[in-house]
């Protein structure tokens, strides 16, 4: 998403390089840039500072007065700005099935059974530890902490200790330094695609997309999240967010369990799930098509139809 400054400049060097032939009928561009954080701004890579119009009235400017010192005759502009084009047209809708628990500062019995477990120098710092935190020296407390994970890790690769140690001792790290008052991180969120298939673009490029609930609108969102796909992979996860956030404002889960919890990603438009492939032999999500219809009771109503080619009637749609 070039600026217009560098898209004028790159178009003025193509007319350059054409100039022996003294005629141009045609000047193909594209690069128009996509709003996608909403701040219309050029602070970011997520915004653009100007709008259509701008963008028109600067290249056919500059194209102008290129070609009238050139003494070329002025060409037919023709604009393919796929992602602009394109960015609107659909919208990608997922569950979010389950949630990681709300942390408790209460430690279980299994916790505290497996630190007895632990070996002498783990224990060792396990006690250092705990008198740096009733002493509220967190920056002790710290030390200990990376040295006790550190040490069970390096133990854990012996095989002297098992999975479930590192597990109760990054659960006991983390109630003590939230009885420290440490802030509580963000919850993570699962959600039923893979980020490799239906956003490419957030794993490989860094590209944010606007993700908010679909449901639930009346009710202030309470629980900061992540989101983490179904996949094997550690990077099939979204912890970046519009607008600078590493966490993204949710729900609650339901707990009844017979209804589930959308999302939708905007601005995507056509290009993710053609990117993403079949990783991990996850299938694409079910397009449905959404369009405007003037039949039988459809005064502004939609017709709908799946990827089956299976109609819904516009009724339905307004009932839905």
């Amino acid at each position: 998403r070039p600026g217009l400054g560098a898209l004028l400049r790159h178009r003025r060097q193509l007319l350059h390089r054409g100039g022996a032939r003294r005629r141009a009928s045609r000047c193909c561009l594209g690069c128009l840039g996509i709003d996608y954080d909403g701040t219309h701004s050029a602070q970011t890579d997520m915004s653009v500072a100007y709008s259509l119009e701008e963008y028109v009235a600067a290249v056919v400017a500059g194209v102008g007065r290129v070609c009238d010192r050139k003494g070329v005759q002025h060409p037919v502009i023709c604009s393919e700005s796929g992602r602009a084009v394109v960015s609107h047209h659909s919208v990608l809708i997922f569950e979010a099935f389950s949630a990681t628990a709300p942390a408790s500062n209460m430690m279980d019995p299994a916790t505290a059974y497996l630190l007895d477990e632990l070996t002498d120098d783990c224990r060792s710092d396990y006690r250092n530890l705990m008198v740096s935190a009733v002493r509220g020296d967190f920056d002790t407390y710290g030390l200990y902490a990376d040295q006790l994970k550190r040490h069970c890790a390096e133990q854990f690769k012996e095989g002297v200790l098992g999975l479930e140690h590192l597990a109760a001792v990054d659960g006991l790290c983390e109630i003590v330094a939230r009885g420290m008052g440490a802030a509580e991180g963000p919850r993570r969120y699962h959600i039923n695609l893979s980020v490799f298939t239906s956003l490419p673009d957030m794993w490989a490029i860094e590209q944010l997309f606007p993700i908010i609930p679909i449901q639930r609108l009346q009710e202030r969102p309470a629980v900061d999240g992540v989101l983490s796909d179904l996949t094997c992979d550690s990077d099939g996860k979204v912890d970046q967010f519009i607008g600078g956030r590493s966490s993204l404002p949710l729900h609650e889960l339901p707990t009844h369990g017979t209804r589930g919890y959308y999302l939708g990603m905007f601005l995507g438009g056509a290009y993710q799930e053609a990117l993403g492939g079949l990783h991990n032999l996850f299938g694409g999500p079910s397009v449905v098509r959404v369009s405007q219809s003037d039949g039988p009771h459809c005064e502004r109503g939609f017709m709908v139809w799946s990827r089956e080619d299976k109609s819904i009637s516009c009724r339905q749609t307004r009932e839905m």
